[in-house]
């Protein structure tokens, strides 16, 4: 990660999207983007895993976007640590090409960086609210981190709307290198003594559908590649530990949601709908974690989209 530096008169923030889910969902993204209130101050990069369709989106409506190309098989790690080398901003900021940025994002990140936290998240609110299914897919992902949420330290941010400090990344770059998931990036960061902050004034919109077929498959392969890295180098013994405590994880994972969504107060209502499916994702995600302390991760991670 030697590239990850700044140089003078470069832009403030840098923006970072790994490109997995074809140009209409990218489409939507990157005008969120031009919008920002502080364009001028922000260089965009895409790195792109879906080919020429994409590249050529991006030439045609977007020019001033960076873009670079990987295979089709590039993982979501190898596609942000391969942005995060060329990217020239002070910042660094994180979203996914299903998301929306509100008109301030990049403006309130910049702000929130003042009081000189290592790491700043903010908030994920759902832009797919007509089904249930929608809505059991987004409680699944991002119960943690829908609104009301206080501002202050906290445990963790999320993947899709987070953003750090160079020098911070610099000092963990091993790890970007490695391609691992942000959740131990951030674990590193705590552990080195930084601090992770949310601003819920900094917010972004999930704007996908999976379908539960698809989400069945993707929190499958998220959760077994997850499950995976956790173990890495670790005794056969310790493997077949963890395994052993997954049958105990849909009720975990439901007592989880149930009780942040609870205690949130607002999507209360949407519990009773979602439940049944909020079930079976909670055992898809079990049977992934099963299968990546076991067996390894396979070809998970690049199944990740």
């Amino acid at each position: 990660m030697e590239q990850l530096r700044q140089t003078a008169g470069q832009p403030r923030i840098s923006v970072v999207i790994a490109s997995v889910s074809g140009p209409s969902y990218l489409g939507s993204c990157l005008q969120s983007l031009e919008g920002q209130t502080i364009r001028a101050q922000v260089e965009v990069i895409v790195a792109d895993r879906c080919g020429r369709t994409v590249r050529e989106f991006v030439r045609c409506h977007y020019p001033r976007v960076k873009l670079l190309s990987c295979d089709e098989w590039g993982s979501i790690p190898e596609l942000r640590a391969m942005a995060m080398k060329s990217a020239q901003g002070e910042i660094i900021a994180i979203t996914e090409d299903h998301c929306i940025a509100a008109p301030h994002w990049c403006e309130r990140i910049l702000v929130a960086h003042q009081i000189h936290y290592g790491a700043i998240g903010g908030v994920v609110e759902n832009a797919h609210v007509d089904n249930v299914t929608d809505w059991a897919e987004f409680l699944c992902e991002y119960h943690a981190f829908t609104t009301p949420t206080l501002a202050g330290e906290v445990k963790d941010v999320p993947g899709n709307n987070c953003s750090y400090r160079r020098e911070f990344l610099v000092s963990c770059s091993d790890l970007l290198e490695d391609c691992l998931w942000e959740g131990f990036l951030h674990q590193r960061l705590v552990r080195n003594g930084v601090k992770l902050y949310c601003d819920p004034s900094i917010i972004v919109f999930h704007n996908m559908s999976f379908g539960i077929g698809k989400f069945l498959i993707q929190r499958y392969h998220y959760s077994r590649s997850y499950a995976a890295m956790r173990v890495r180098g670790a005794s056969r013994l310790k493997r077949v530990a963890y395994a052993g405590f997954c049958p105990l994880l849909p009720v975990l994972v439901l007592g989880r949601i149930g009780t942040r969504v609870w205690r949130k107060r607002r999507l209360r209502w949407k519990l009773p709908q979602a439940l049944p499916l909020l079930i079976i994702f909670s055992f898809a995600w079990a049977w992934g974690e099963f299968c990546g302390y076991l067996l390894g991760g396979g070809d998970s991670l690049r199944r990740v989209g």
